[in-house]
């Protein structure tokens, strides 16, 4: 009979103390490379009209192409709203009116104008719509969308 040796360990057991250390080394590693590849994601609204800010939009007009978007998603009338570059570009600020609008008597320190076109909820149709912006101190204070019906031609 063999001598007894109180610390006597099986095979199968020392290898598993053996390959303890070697899976919480591979759990530790693949922890470690996910950690240092992790992005911190942008905010969506830097990200989406930072194009415009290339195109030299200004600020106050970038503000109010956001706070469209915003707001159209929001409104059980639209559903999409789009802005075409040409008009970004073309969008008519007034730093004379004092007011947003006779219906909406909001102070503000200048009105964006610009023509858009929106979709009505739940249609496929796309319409022409006047946005108008108004901009307080650096910050949007009202936003109307109002349908610009072309006129027809009679003949």
């Amino acid at each position: 009979m063999p001598p007894f040796n109180a610390t006597y360990q099986p095979p199968c057991a020392l290898s598993r103390m053996k390959s303890l250390p070697l899976v919480f080394g591979l759990i530790l590693c693949a922890s470690l490379y996910q950690l240092s590849h992790a992005q911190e994601s942008p905010d969506p609204s830097q990200e989406d009209y930072a194009y415009l800010t290339r195109m030299h939009v200004p600020e106050p007009v970038i503000r109010c192409v956001a706070a469209f978007d915003r707001w159209v998603a929001l409104t059980p009338k639209y559903d999409t709203f789009i802005v075409p570059d040409r008009r970004v570009l073309g969008a008519k600020i007034d730093n004379d009116t004092t007011i947003f609008s006779p219906v909406n008597p909001i102070p503000v320190d200048e009105v964006i104008a610009m023509r858009a076109f929106a979709k009505v909820r739940g249609g496929s149709q796309w319409t022409r719509v006047d946005s108008r912006c108004g901009v307080r101190d650096g910050r949007v204070a009202g936003v109307s969308l109002s349908p610009n019906v072309r006129p027809k031609i009679v003949r």
